[in-house]
């Protein structure tokens, strides 16, 4: 690989240093087992990227929904009959 330390500060640096390494593995400037690795960690990165997306949607989820939270004021009244039904008691 080479000998060039680059800062990786973003997903497309991952990338690239990824597409670097492959073609180092190709052409015989980098050792198959040190490209595993490389590999191993890629993937780890991958994990954890997608753990930000996956939190990043689940609180622009809560943050939709959680709008309508101040406008519950019927608790313990909420409605469980439709339009027209009758309601009877048995027992």
């Amino acid at each position: 690989m080479s000998d060039i330390k680059e800062v990786i500060r973003t997903s497309g640096d991952v990338r690239r240093t990824l597409a670097q390494a492959m073609t180092d593995i190709k052409s015989g400037d980098l050792d198959i087992s040190r490209g595993q690795v490389i590999a191993q960690l890629a993937k780890e990165i991958t994990s954890s990227l997608q753990v930000e997306v996956n939190i990043a949607k689940v609180r622009m989820n809560m943050l939709d929904n959680g709008k309508s939270m101040g406008e519950i004021t019927q608790l313990g009244r909420m409605i469980i009959e439709d339009d027209g039904s009758v309601p009877t008691l048995r027992g």
